[in-house]
């Protein structure tokens, strides 16, 4: 169902694409057809909307604040139908998922379990980025949902629920650490370090910390992939930094699976890390992205509780 103006469409198909031929490929269209289009959008606003560079369009400051309106219409629009749907006792619709790939082990197949048993007539597209990337897939419209660890305040995102989840200190079940209630980094600096990026929200939980040291740790690997680091860890090259999610399930079976121990700070307080679903900020959310939050809201409280329990020793 596409009910507003083809411009539109044309419009958001180049933005994704960053070129007038690659939006007609999409589209299944002709390339002039599409050019058309645009050269008609833009002479009816009165701005240029894209830049052509020779690396390929990129938008212009109208181009941006257009981007905008165009997302919250076409999002709006998948809504109505998905609320159209739901009137024709349809159960039917598509949410975009993006999340940090530490959820891709352990979290996500259960909600998305969950959510095909009880919505079958929903799709799924699933979709790994850092972070500092989730923001963007949202606001832009490229994802319904972002999941992430202790992403920062924006703007244009709303905060649709969350759960708590201990850091640890990830090691060998032999480690001189590893019967230990909680560990501190310093307590940890004798062994190497193996860190995320600075994008990725477990170094950043950890930074202050790390700056806080009399002596830098010898850190062996800096890695944007949370399960390199857990497999790593597992195999006695170093001790790594993370939540416990998906460390049962990750590791290989040639692999031991590593042993979690919590982390705390100098201070002795423990230090946490916030998992939260985002959503674009003021959108009316269709009933399959609602569906989806529900579904997920409910695994990650029962995740973050069974988190919250003393560890077995």
């Amino acid at each position: 169902m596409h009910i507003h103006a083809r411009g539109l469409l044309y419009f958001d198909a180049i933005r994704r694409n960053g070129s007038i031929r690659g939006a007609a490929r999409q589209l299944f269209i002709d390339a002039s057809a599409v050019n058309r289009q645009l050269l008609q959008l833009e002479q009816e606003l009165g701005f240029a909307l894209f830049e052509r560079l020779s690396s390929g369009l990129q938008l212009t400051p109208a181009g941006e604040l257009f981007a905008r309106h165009a997302t919250h219409v076409l999002q709006d629009e998948q809504w109505l139908q998905d609320e159209l749907d739901m009137l024709r006792g349809l159960q039917r619709g598509k949410v975009h998922v993006v999340s940090v790939e530490s959820l891709h082990s352990a979290l996500l197949p259960e909600v998305i379990g969950s959510m095909l048993a009880r919505h079958p007539g929903v799709s799924l597209h699933v979709t790994s980025a850092s972070s500092g990337n989730i923001a963007e897939y949202v606001t832009n419209g490229r994802a319904d949902v972002g999941m992430a660890f202790d992403m920062p305040q924006h703007e244009d995102l709303e905060h649709a629920a969350s759960g708590v989840f201990r850091l640890g200190a990830l090691l060998t079940a032999g480690h001189p650490l590893a019967r230990k209630r909680s560990v501190t980094l310093a307590q940890c600096t004798p062994w190497p370090f193996i860190l995320g990026t600075e994008d990725l929200a477990s170094y950043a939980l950890i930074h202050g910390e790390l700056s806080a040291l009399h002596e830098p740790p010898k850190t062996v690997v800096r890695a944007t992939s949370v399960e390199l680091m857990k497999q790593l860890a597992s195999a006695g090259h170093g001790i790594a930094f993370q939540t416990r999610l998906g460390l049962e399930t990750s590791t290989s079976a040639a692999t031991p699976c590593a042993q979690f121990v919590p982390l705390v700070s100098a201070q002795g307080t423990p230090i946490m890390g916030t998992l939260g679903i985002h959503v674009r900020s003021g959108r009316s959310l269709p009933p399959a992205t609602a569906a989806f939050i529900d579904c997920a809201s409910q695994v990650i409280l029962r995740l973050a509780m069974q988190d919250a329990r003393p560890p077995r020793r």
